[in-house]
């Protein structure tokens, strides 16, 4: 193990980074709130396992569905996140932004899949 201390360590980190999507989308904290609290975690945990060891990155091949969510989150949806004043110009949306509006539309997407995933 490089990051995590163990699979619970795993699953209790994810577990509190899923519950930061769950509390945005229930508009129980605002998306600048969310922004700040998520504090890019899928690089800052690099759960792309670049700095794993074998042990560790089995250990996200096995929760590799999870962890893939917030892949999508941090590529998909925070690394194109532009104000939403920016995010209406043309050339932003060329460049493919995306404004806090249409982001958190994007997280919702996220959690429904959680939700079902998880029936």
């Amino acid at each position: 193990m490089k990051i995590f201390q163990s699979e619970t360590n795993l699953l209790q980190t994810l577990d509190r980074y899923d519950d930061l999507v769950r509390q945005c989308v229930d508009q129980k904290i605002t998306f600048d709130e969310f922004c700040d609290l998520y504090n890019h975690f899928y690089s800052s945990y690099a759960l792309d396992g670049h700095e794993s060891d074998a042990e560790e990155r089995a250990l996200f091949e096995r929760h590799a569905e999870r962890i893939q969510a917030h892949a999508y989150i941090a590529q998909q949806i925070l690394a194109r996140l532009c104000s939403e004043e920016k995010a209406g110009l043309q050339s932003y949306k060329n460049a493919g932004r995306i404004g806090p509006a249409t982001a958190l539309e994007m997280l919702a997407d996220v959690n429904l899949f959680w939700q079902n995933d998880r029936r």
